[in-house]
């Protein structure tokens, strides 16, 4: 038994304009038992570096969360099946066309074998990010959209991230994500190192070009914390965080420190003239 949240962040897709910056990133807060949106300010914008509001719901709009205790939910899981339809077929998605007129194609197919890269038509040419555990057991399934020519997410007219278990119309589907690439660290040993980015794109790219580390990524910024982390905690880590980050995760790698975890956390991209939000990826293009 565990005390839940009365709202929690809606996990559809579905997005709003934000109070803040004004673009239609903004996911609204949930009633978890009228499965209602809340009032429009409550939210977080999806913008995390170039806008980052987010604005919980009051006190005084909170009411009988300590009485609110319901048996914990048991997390959700696809199908290894998923794997052979969506990791097997003939058609490339734009990311994995990307890669392959930017490095060797043996090395990202390599990539495209050891994280599972998937495609899928929920948008044409889409990428699928198969979120596995340690126990290769499958998460979940993040659904991006890139520009096969620049490598970017594509954005307009909406940012384009959805869930497979949203394309595949599981009901209840309840999602509790893993750091992508979890699943590898079984290929690898205690005394080898582990580099932790954001994005999932960072991640295959950096573990094209830098072969001797294993490259995880959170999925967002604020997926730097410690029950995604927990999996990782006996091996020397170093993370990369997107610029402005820094000091959030430095913060969190501190306080992870103190409880066993060895963790490095690099300022790099502070110094390095990028936008806001830019990570190890474009400080090497722009070298």
């Amino acid at each position: 038994m565990k005390h839940n949240y009365k709202y929690s962040l809606d996990t559809s897709s579905k997005k709003f304009i934000c109070p803040n910056c004004n673009k239609k990133t903004f996911v609204k807060f949930i009633d978890n038992e009228t499965q209602q949106y809340l009032n429009n300010n409550d939210g977080r914008c999806d913008r995390e570096s170039k806008c980052g509001y987010f604005k919980k719901p009051t006190s005084n709009c909170i009411t009988n969360i300590n009485n609110c205790i319901t048996e914990v939910i048991q997390p959700s899981y696809h199908n290894r099946k998923v794997l052979q339809e969506y990791c097997n077929t003939k058609q490339q998605s734009n990311f994995i066309s990307y890669l392959f007129k930017h490095f060797e194609p043996k090395a990202v197919s390599q990539a495209i074998n050891l994280y599972h890269i998937g495609t899928t038509n929920y948008w044409h040419g889409a990428t699928i990010f198969w979120q596995m555990d340690t126990k290769n057991v499958i998460r979940g399934g993040k659904i991006m959209q890139y520009d096969c020519k620049t490598g970017k997410r594509v954005k307009k007219p909406f940012n384009h991230v959805s869930w497979m278990h949203k394309q595949l119309k599981l009901k209840n589907f309840v999602l509790q994500q893993c750091l992508f690439g979890q699943h590898l660290i079984n290929t690898i040993s205690k005394s080898d190192t582990i580099c932790i980015v954001e994005s999932e794109k960072t991640a295959i790219i950096m573990s094209i070009l830098i072969t001797n580390f294993l490259w995880l990524a959170t999925g967002s910024k604020s997926g730097f914390k410690e029950n995604m982390l927990q999996p990782i905690k006996e091996y020397k880590i170093i993370a990369y965080p997107d610029k402005t980050e820094y000091h959030n995760w430095q913060k969190t790698s501190l306080l992870l420190n103190k409880q066993g975890y060895k963790i490095e956390c690099s300022n790099l991209l502070e110094s390095i003239e990028l936008e806001n939000g830019g990570d190890l990826v474009d400080f090497l293009y722009n070298k």
